[in-house]
């Protein structure tokens, strides 16, 4: 798996170069979701990411994040939901 980890590239959301074991471990075991678009011209990564990881672990590696307004939104209306289900704050 660390056959590329001394090559390095680019990184278009960094702005400096980062070696490629940098892009393979960005969030612990998975790659950074941009892989793909930063080293498909050094070397094979749809082979390399086929080989190394599943369709479903590729899915969630390249998942979208979320927007953050969503991600707010999506938190106060938790809190309403908890609020109205009488989890209110206490006052001590």
């Amino acid at each position: 798996m660390n056959r590329y980890d001394d090559k390095k590239n680019y990184c278009r959301m960094l702005g400096h170069h980062v070696t490629f074991r940098y892009c393979r471990t960005t969030t612990g075991a998975s790659p950074c979701r941009k892989i793909k678009d930063c080293w498909f011209e050094i070397l094979a990564i749809e082979d390399y990411m086929n080989e190394h990881f599943s369709p479903e672990e590729q899915q969630r590696i390249f998942k979208a994040p979320e927007h953050k307004v969503a991600s707010l939104l999506d938190l106060i209306e938790k809190a309403r939901q908890r609020m109205d289900a009488g989890d209110k704050p206490s006052d001590s």
